[in-house]
């Protein structure tokens, strides 16, 4: 069994429309990068977060923190360092998802094959978010190429969700209140998983806010995606793992400083 403990590692600011597809390209909101601890029978991490910005950017993003001190600051508070971490699992190679992996060189790394490829030979909107320079070093680490749902450990099992990129994964995650599905970057926040019905407000982790507009569909996606029709099939899925309440978001504001369950 195990707690998932959300760790912010950075802030990203990015256009509306990156965090909902349609939404406003000049409406900027600020999320947090997390790295996510499971604290129970080995220490495991959730993704190796982003790099230090320079001159206050990363791919051109607007970045706070981030970088090996904000990993390790991270992790801190967790009472472990990344030296402690047995397995580390990547929900896919994105440059604020894999950026520290080095930091990582006592666990077992697991990528889905698929995304490994991908990751080399990308569609070529996505060529700005993929950095080969980041990826390459987990060549000489203990890295596991998965295909698929795979059991990773005792109550860890990645769980195969494409559509955001062609070889994303979520982890389930075993806890003393049932099963909870990690869904990665699948879902941005909780309005991709539930969206709004009536206009509403969402605050962005700064605590500024930002107004939503209604959708007539079950979930709304990310701005980003390979494939969209592969990205609903994966919603449908995600909801055969466990119930919409026990689903995570990748960069959800409302996360910071929780302890789930």
């Amino acid at each position: 069994m195990y707690t998932i403990r959300p760790l912010k590692q950075a802030e990203i600011m990015v256009p509306l429309g990156v965090v909902q597809i349609l939404g406003d390209m000049q409406r900027l909101v600020v999320g947090p990068v997390y790295i996510w601890y499971l604290e129970g029978d080995i220490p495991v991490v959730i993704d190796a977060g982003i790099q230090e910005p320079v001159n206050g950017f990363v791919h051109n993003f607007p970045v706070l923190g981030g970088g090996e001190n904000g990993v390790r600051e991270a992790l801190s508070k967790a009472g472990v360092k990344p030296e402690d971490i047995e397995i580390l699992i990547i929900t896919h190679l994105h440059f604020d998802h894999v950026a520290n992996v080095q930091l990582f060189h006592n666990a077992r790394i697991f990528v889905q094959k698929k995304e490994w490829k991908s990751a080399f030979d990308p569609p070529i909107h996505y060529r700005l978010v993929y950095d080969t320079k980041m990826i390459q070093p987990l060549e000489d680490m203990d890295l596991c190429l998965i295909d698929g749902d795979v059991k990773i450990a005792e109550g860890l099992r990645a769980v195969f969700l494409p559509g955001h990129t062609e070889g994303h994964q979520g982890v389930a995650i075993e806890t003393d209140k049932g099963t909870y599905l990690m869904a990665g970057d699948h879902f941005y926040t909780r309005f991709n998983l539930n969206p709004p019905k009536e206009p509403i407000e969402m605050e962005d982790v700064r605590g500024n806010k930002v107004q939503l507009q209604p959708s007539p569909i079950p979930f709304v996606p990310p701005g980003l995606h390979v494939d969209l029709r592969e990205w609903f099939d994966s919603c449908f899925k995600a909801l055969s793992v466990t119930r919409r309440e026990k689903i995570i978001p990748g960069h959800d504001p409302d996360l910071v400083d929780k302890v789930i369950p």
